[in-house]
């Protein structure tokens, strides 16, 4: 096989052995000791120096990441579709008014919180309306928990960034 003239492993020079590379490297690096306080907006870039700890729950709850319809996934047919009665409707903002009963569905919106009892959400692109209260999720051959619900994520006062990271988020939020 021919050798290509800009082949990053190509290299016809000696090499150094491990002792004096590591050598090299503590001669020529020196670690960073001091800490400076900045403000989160201006810490891009930089190693942080302690934990930083989140200020509260985010998200704060279970929600949807789609609209959609919330079912139970117990109540899900493995061979067909299921109809399930629209007891609700649910909008980002607001909240269920009751837990999720079997064999029903809520219709929720991006960002709505999960009723109680909801485990599911079916995007309403593979639902079907049957023009009266009722929704029929699509068959689905592996009838798993559909991955459209956002679980309430990072608590309050659990660490955000950790000691020794480098800050690279551009928003804190």
């Amino acid at each position: 096989m021919a050798q290509l003239t800009d082949d990053c492993f190509a290299f016809s020079g000696p090499l150094l052995p491990v002792a004096d590379m590591e050598r090299m490297i503590v001669e020529r690096i020196a670690p960073v000791t001091e800490v400076e306080p900045v403000a989160l907006d201006d810490a891009l870039g930089r190693i942080i120096a302690a934990d930083v700890l989140a200020t509260e729950d985010l998200p704060p709850f279970d929600n949807s990441a789609v609209d959609g319809f919330a079912v139970r996934h117990a109540d899900l047919s493995a061979g067909a579709e299921t109809r399930l009665v629209i007891a609700e409707r649910v909008m980002a903002g607001h909240a269920a008014a009751r837990p999720l009963a079997p064999h029903e569905a809520i219709r929720i919106f991006t960002g709505a919180p999960m009723p109680a009892g909801a485990d599911t959400v079916f995007m309403q692109e593979d639902c079907r309306l049957d023009g009266g209260p009722q929704a029929r999720p699509h068959s689905q051959p592996d009838r798993r928990p559909k991955p459209a619900v956002r679980r309430r994520g990072l608590r309050g006062h659990e660490v955000w960034q950790r000691d020794g990271w480098k800050r690279r988020r551009r928003r804190s939020g």
